[in-house]
């Protein structure tokens, strides 16, 4: 059984899940927007905890949000050790190793782009915690999307983590007949790991033909009406969220791109 972490949505009774998703879809727009334009400290790390602020609200549980850190520290580690380190800017030499420089701007600007990273994989994280992959569909279809390009996004969203979890399971169950991969070179550890992605892509296309004959069986392409049992309802709640949301983080924007405030870190 693929473990239930690798889905991302969390199933709970709370406002942020009985939002429409269009009006999550635009505030992850205007989020990212913000994330984007901005570099300052101040701004990102307030942008980060107010999505960790959101995931406690949707009752996400603690080891989720625990295994999300998890997932992304290698690469905030990496950015934080590789922005410095080849993109040093101005100012004095804290280090140099020949034409390696070390600077305060470098890494201010490591932290700046860590946060933005996570900020930016949070926010997404928050959309995909509250919103059924379904209920996400029909809201881009809504939008205009075609179905069909509506469909591949839930698919994708089901399914990546779904082949994730097939390469789990394969590896955990050689593992128990005695595979070994942890010595070596990282050339010996890549071989080793063949014998476990040639299952997981044998698993995958078994998984994608019976996935294909399971929406040919339903209908998919025929030239008719599409109907959908639950419908969306853009409600009050919707249209007062989105507006306060359009207040601020439009505000945020416009002060960004009227005044420069926010360009650099510090």
């Amino acid at each position: 059984m693929t473990d239930q972490r690798l889905d991302l949505y969390v199933s709970r009774d709370t406002w942020l899940h009985r939002l429409d998703p269009r009006t999550k879809l635009w505030a992850v727009l205007l989020a990212g927007a913000v994330g984007l334009a901005y570099k300052n400290l101040l701004i990102l790390a307030g942008l980060l905890l107010l999505t960790q602020f959101a995931l406690l609200l949707a009752r996400v549980p603690a080891e989720r949000l625990r295994w999300l850190w998890k997932g992304l520290a290698p690469v905030l580690i990496l950015i934080l050790i590789l922005q410095p380190l080849f993109a040093a800017g101005p100012g004095p030499d804290l280090l140099r190793l020949g034409p390696v420089r070390l600077t305060v701007a470098g890494i201010l600007e490591g932290v700046s782009f860590a946060l933005r990273a996570a900020a930016l994989a949070f926010i997404v994280a928050l959309l995909l915690s509250t919103t059924q992959p379904t209920a996400l569909v029909q809201g881009l279809v809504k939008l205009g999307l075609p179905y069909p390009w509506g469909l591949t996004v839930g698919l994708a969203m089901r399914y990546l983590p779904t082949t994730y979890g097939l390469f789990v399971t394969v590896r955990e169950a050689q593992q128990a007949r005695g595979w070994i991969v942890n010595q070596g070179n990282f050339v010996a550890r890549a071989r080793a790991h063949v014998p476990v992605l040639v299952a997981t892509i044998i698993s995958s296309l078994r998984l994608s033909d019976s996935l294909g004959l399971a929406l040919a069986a339903r209908g998919l392409g025929y030239p008719t009406q599409r109907t959908s049992l639950h419908g969306l309802h853009f409600g009050t709640r919707d249209w007062l969220v989105t507006v306060l949301l359009t207040v601020f983080f439009g505000g945020l924007l416009a002060v960004r791109l009227a005044t420069g405030f926010g360009a650099a870190p510090w």
